[in-house]
């Protein structure tokens, strides 16, 4: 097995570049930054190193969803997709969403709508013209633009005047990726066709390779197969490169027509693959769904140039953090553009030597998603009736997962049969080119919009067969059994469509925002959702530990004695109006108070202290471990009982987990009160078994 990459050093050029990079935001900088950034190689820089840093910096848009133009620290992005660039450092951006446009950062800095309006098909100029999800887009040499308008399977030309017009769309089914070869021929990834076409001048589109259904084949352009191409692009010998993404690879079609895969020397692979750029100096980037840009070199090896998991930081190498990456394009050797679509985000990546010491700052930014907008209207139920109630069968932040695999739960769980319809609870629109994940497990999903529905049948009915519903498409095997179900990018959905139905786990999932990071769905305001019912601690179910791990048992006239630095763990479980007597669900709040012997609170304790909040989820894949103590779970990972054991001296709260102590030596010694605070969403707290009488006595010699 290949060594992982190795690890990037951060020399002292590195991290003076960084500090420049991301200084505080200054508007008045962004037309420098952007025709800076951009600008082309000149004689005097020197050539990269081959393991060059990169550097990543934001150039556009402030982090939150919108359809907003103006300055490139102000404006907004909906569903960002494709990226080029021009010689003259102009970037054009496709933007979909609820208004898909072109869109085009100047090199002063102005990000502008050059066409597109609403979601449609229209010809035109300028805002008389619509798309539907334009995902990749693509420069020729005399600065025609072209554009996949995926929603409309259809390729769309952009002339510099803005200019609309339609040169293919027969028989194209939702084309992601394109890019322009240097004869002006336009090579596009065909992707629910699973085929790599070319586009003649009379708009006839012939197939390069690929075509006759999803697949994992190499060979003859006849016999070879895709599953969901999504990216294009093509190098200077005429090798066409193929950002695979359902199959997880890099595939290359020869001037010959011969389709091979390229081995990716990673240990984990490729993810999801979807952008991809081939570079003058031979090189491919691909960006994946891992959140990370790969650089493949020439020579059979790769490496990771930035990123490691979904996130949001501008930084250098695996320290850099992207959300749901889309196309990227190059701008000069050195410098990447690429559309951070989760993060409503244009970004760069550049190498040290092409940062130099005077580049402008960068703003300050924090993308998240936006619950408050999501607030605006009241949560549904995914299954009749839609205004509830259903019991609940499952909160957020629950313990999943066996020993040393723990993981949260990242959402609700609504009680259903096996069969029951299961519908869309908001509008939305599919904005990643595979919406539907694990196909033919307990735990197939998909995703529309902000929701993530899990534990379904994805488009299809209680026996399994596909919905009269042209938005879902089923992939059949030689015998006509359905293998697999897609959902095209760019494919809406309105209030109480239904998308699928409950599977054998006799309930649904919902999720709510962004993978990873999912807010609590029971904020949003779920209609007729109650719970009056006040959580339960286990009787003798608070229990001190020390520093060790080990149990505190010494006691003095029934008092717990406690000493130095202590763990906190509750044993504690909720139930809403409805629930089973046997069903145990998750708490909301937790944290601890210590009071005097006559009740009132110990100083430094005048209210609780707060450590346990779920209300948004971590990234952090310890933050489970951190919450929980050994023990915890549900039977369906090999307990034998539901059991939540909370450390309320550890923190969690906004996606932040930390460590933590209760240090008894901050409290005069002497006999006290320690009390647990238990609550649900609702407010409702645990009263019974949340006291325990302890002595705090000096720290033993």
């Amino acid at each position: 097995m290949p060594a992982p990459p190795a690890p990037i050093r951060y020399n002292l050029r590195v991290r003076r570049a960084i500090w420049i990079l991301s200084a505080g935001a200054l508007l008045v900088a962004a037309a420098v930054a952007v025709a800076w950034l951009t600008r082309r190689v000149s004689m005097r820089e020197r050539p990269l190193d081959r393991d060059w840093t990169a550097v990543v910096s934001s150039i556009a848009g402030d982090g939150t969803i919108g359809a907003r133009d103006g300055g490139a620290w102000q404006a907004r992005f909906s569903d960002l997709f494709g990226v080029a660039v021009s010689p003259d450092g102009t970037i054009f951006i496709s933007d979909g969403g609820d208004a898909p446009r072109i869109r085009r950062l100047s090199a002063d800095g102005v990000v502008t709508a050059i066409a597109g309006s609403r979601p449609g098909f229209s010809d035109g100029i300028g805002a008389d013209a619509m798309f539907d999800s334009p995902s990749g887009i693509a420069l020729d040499a005399g600065g025609t633009l072209y554009v996949a308008d995926t929603g409309n399977n259809a390729i769309r030309r952009v002339t510099p005047d803005g200019r609309v017009s339609t040169i293919a769309r027969d028989g194209l089914n939702g084309p992601i990726g394109i890019t322009v070869d240097r004869s002006g021929r336009v090579i596009v990834a065909d992707t629910y066709n699973d085929r790599v076409g070319a586009i003649a001048a009379d708009g006839a589109v012939t197939t390069i390779a690929g075509g006759a259904g999803p697949g994992a084949l190499d060979g003859a352009a006849a016999d070879a197969r895709f599953q969901t191409p999504s990216g294009v692009a093509i190098d200077s010998s005429g090798t066409i490169y193929v950002a695979d993404t359902g199959n997880g690879v890099v595939r290359t079609i020869s001037p010959a027509g011969a389709v091979a895969t390229i081995a990716t020397p990673l240990v984990d692979g490729l993810f999801r693959p979807t952008g991809i750029v081939s570079v003058a100096t031979g090189e491919v980037f691909v960006t994946d769904d891992r959140g990370r840009i790969v650089e493949m070199r020439t020579d059979g090896s790769a490496r990771i140039v930035a990123g490691s998991h979904p996130g949001f930081v501008d930084g250098a190498g695996a320290d850099a953090r992207f959300r749901r990456l889309g196309a990227l394009a190059a701008a000069a050797p050195g410098r990447l553009i690429l559309a951070d679509s989760g993060n409503a985000l244009v970004r760069i990546i550049a190498a040290p030597s092409r940062i130099g010491f005077h580049a402008p700052p960068s703003p300050r930014l924090d993308p998240r998603f936006d619950a408050d907008a999501f607030r605006w209207q009241p949560l549904l139920w995914p299954i009749d009736p839609m205004d509830g109630p259903h019991e609940i069968a499952g909160t957020m932040g629950e313990a999943r997962g066996g020993e040393s695999g723990e993981r949260f739960h990242a959402g609700i769980d609504v009680h259903a049969d096996e069969g029951t319809s299961v519908r869309a609870v908001r509008d939305g629109f599919v904005a990643a080119p595979i919406a539907v994940a694990d196909f033919g497990t307990l735990n197939e999903s998909v995703r529309i919009g902000a929701v993530t529905y899990v534990h379904l049948r994805v488009g299809r009915d209680r026996h399994g067969r596909a919905l009269d519903d042209p938005r879902f498409v089923a992939t059949r095997d030689d015998r006509g059994a359905i293998v697999g179900m897609r959902v095209k990018r760019g494919a809406r959905f309105t209030t109480a469509d239904v998308i699928g139905t409950v599977n054998a786990f006799n309930h649904v999932h919902l999720n709510v925002g962004w993978p990873g990071e999912e807010r609590n769905p029971l904020s949003f305001r779920l209609v007729q959702f109650e719970d009056t019912v006040p959580p339960t601690i286990a009787r003798g179910g608070v229990r001190l530990y020390d520093e060790a791990g080990g149990l505190l048992k010494e006691r003095v006239k029934g008092r717990l004695v406690v000493r130095a630095r202590v763990h906190i763990v509750v044993d504690a479980w909720d139930q809403t109006n409805g629930n089973e007597s046997r069903r145990r669900l998750g708490l909301y709040r937790l944290g601890y108070q210590l009071l005097k012997e006559d009740g009132s609170p110990a100083s430094g304790f005048e209210s609780p202290r707060v450590t346990i909040v779920f209300d948004r989820l971590s990234l952090n894949p310890d933050a489970a471990r951190l919450v929980y103590a050994p023990g915890s779970g549900i039977p369906f990972y090999g307990r034998r009982s539901t059991r939540f054991l909370y450390d309320v001296t550890n923190t969690f709260r906004d996606g932040v987990a930390s460590p933590g102590i209760w240090d008894t030596a901050s409290a005069p010694p002497g006999n006290y009160i320690l009390r647990v605070l238990a609550e649900d969403i609702r407010g409702n707290d645990a009263i019974a078994n949340r006291d325990v009488r302890v002595t705090i006595a000096s720290a033993a010699p």
